[in-house]
């Protein structure tokens, strides 16, 4: 059983990170696709800009992204932003710390598998990445929790 249905166009536009270029570049996407149903953004400051975008055009078209609650809270309430993901700031600090200190003292090497990251438990290890795991949703049911 197929848990995504196929998708039938991906079209890719640079944002560059900045709110307004995405505004315009979402713009031009929904003009140019009627059909799409799903804008996906990858940069914080970009992601409201593709919310507006969608809202000025009146679409029914969803957005997620990787974003900040201060920069979303708003859309996310409106349902023009369905959710945001970041990783735990605490935690990702939290890693880094102790797999930097776990590399000084070699108790991290090259070639390891799994890393040992004291509360976070053992985490999976893909080449020189300790992968954090699964980044946090922010959507309307928690997202007036955050104040960042």
């Amino acid at each position: 059983a197929q848990r995504y249905p196929k998708l039938s166009i991906a079209v890719i536009r640079p944002s560059d990170g900045l709110r307004d270029k995405a505004l315009t570049e979402t713009k031009a996407i929904l003009r140019a696709h009627p059909a799409v149903k799903l804008v996906m953004v990858i940069a914080a400051a970009a992601v409201p800009g593709a919310a507006e975008a969608v809202k000025q055009e009146g679409s029914a078209v969803k957005v997620i992204g990787l974003s900040v609650p201060s920069l979303c809270r708003s859309y996310v309430h409106e349902g023009v932003i369905e959710s945001i993901l970041l990783w735990n700031t605490i935690d990702l600090g939290y890693l880094t710390v102790r797999a930097g200190a776990a590399l000084a003292k070699g108790e991290l090497a090259a070639g390891a598998s799994a890393f040992a990251a004291g509360r976070l438990g053992t985490l999976e290890v893909q080449g020189d990445n300790v992968l954090l795991g699964v980044p946090f949703r922010f959507d309307k049911t928690n997202i007036d929790r955050f104040d960042f």
